[in-house]
């Protein structure tokens, strides 16, 4: 059986638009030996790739001690891709995934070759936490207790290591609360700012849950987050004021960080015109145009223009339909895009003229408050959803309210 590493699965664009991570790593043999005086355990980052596969980034917890013969690297988030029925459970967020530890000279060399930075931020634990998190890292592994229910918000390859983290201390984990102004879709886009078309997809696919303001051990879904915050994180004794800043007790979580290796991030800086907003934008401009010109002659222009419109939109809503009612993937709850991408298409493509009219008329009339309510929707929409919405609002009136100015020609 083969074990691969997954980092916030989801997303992959072309089904339906899930995202996941892979890193490849042996089986190893997990040795009980209690830690000597010198061991260390960090935390571990990996840079983001430049595809859809690894443009998360990932986490991982390395124990070391060379007097042990230990360099491990312990990987939340692996799945077993030869599991009965894997692509339909990956879909419907019902895949088992587990915790599983990588010899470190593996990991390195796979990030390396593939030219993804690695951060190491050595954690400052005394010797008792050590072995308190090493222990956690063991009992994790067992087999009754490796397995879990990914969540690509709040149970990930990333939110795993600060939980154990914060469990192994013997006081309190103070993260700073400052710039936490990201909702988590924002979050996101903050990582995927130069994939235009991927962001433009993963709007499309999450509902408004995603549109909550994160606390700040939430913010670490995101591995470079955690990073990030884990830098200026703080360990408070059990006992002392939490509010105290001057309180001698505090002492920092990272004693010292490196990059391990560092590669340049290649960006992939996409022409303005061929961004989604634009796209869109142009073809709306057309669908403006064909409008006009069907409206001038009174006949029904280019209605298989029409139909592949109708047939998109019809098909995204199943696909949103799917991830929203049939799937326990939380991100994809209440998705106000099934406004604009529902299965009521599917009425429009059909000769069914009464019945068709009031199914038309139904959908202007979602299309129409969508573009009027766009500031005030309790979603924030992707920008190109104003053009695409406005298309088939033009669209869709022509069957609808407006027909009486269309006479369909064979």
């Amino acid at each position: 059986m083969r074990i691969k590493t997954i980092n916030l699965s989801y997303f992959v664009l072309m089904v339906f638009i899930f995202n996941s991570l892979k890193t490849s790593g042996n089986d190893i043999s997990v040795t009980d030996s209690i830690l000597s005086e010198n061991a260390e355990i960090s935390l571990l980052t990996f840079e983001r790739g430049n595809d859809v596969a690894n443009i998360w980034g990932h986490s991982g917890i390395r124990v070391r001690d060379d007097l042990k013969g230990i360099d491990i690297v312990y990987n939340y988030g692996t799945y077993d891709f030869d599991a009965p029925n894997f692509l339909m459970k990956f879909l419907r967020g019902k895949l088992d995934y587990s915790l599983s530890p990588g010899s470190y000279n593996a990991v390195s060399r796979y990030y390396t070759y593939f030219k993804r930075s690695i951060f190491e931020q050595i954690l400052n634990l005394d010797y008792d936490e050590k072995v308190k998190l090493y222990e956690l890292l063991l009992d994790n592994y067992k087999p009754e207790n490796r397995y879990y229910k990914y969540d690509f918000f709040f149970d990930n390859c990333s939110t795993r290591p600060l939980s154990i983290i914060e469990k192994s201390l013997n006081g309190k984990l103070l993260l700073n609360e400052e710039n936490n102004t990201l909702t988590f879709r924002q979050l996101l886009d903050w990582q995927i700012w130069d994939k235009h078309w991927l962001n433009f997809g993963i709007d499309l696919i999450i509902g408004s849950r995603a549109d909550r303001d994160p606390s700040p051990f939430q913010t670490s879904f995101l591995p470079l987050k955690l990073k990030e915050k884990l830098s200026s994180a703080l360990i408070l004794p059990t006992g002392d004021n939490l509010n105290s800043d001057n309180n001698p007790g505090k002492k920092k979580l990272i004693k010292s960080e490196t990059a391990v290796t560092a590669f340049e991030v290649e960006h992939s800086m996409l022409p303005e015109f061929l961004k989604p907003i634009w796209i869109f934008t142009f073809l709306f401009l057309i669908e403006i145009l064909i409008f006009y010109f069907s409206y001038r002659s009174g006949t029904l222009r280019y209605s298989w223009y029409d139909k592949t419109w109708f047939i998109i939109a019809l098909t995204g809503g199943l696909i949103i339909a799917f991830l929203w009612f049939f799937t326990d993937h939380i991100a994809t709850k209440a998705n106000w895009n099934f406004v604009v991408l529902n299965p009521l298409y599917l009425f429009l493509l059909f000769r069914l003229k009464v019945f068709r009219f009031w199914i038309a008329n139904i959908i202007s009339l979602g299309l129409f408050l969508i573009l009027v309510c766009y500031n005030f929707l309790p979603q924030e929409l992707h920008p190109a959803i104003i053009p695409i919405a406005g298309t088939l609002l033009l669209k869709s009136a022509k069957y609808g309210l407006l027909s009486k100015y269309f006479i369909r020609t064979k």
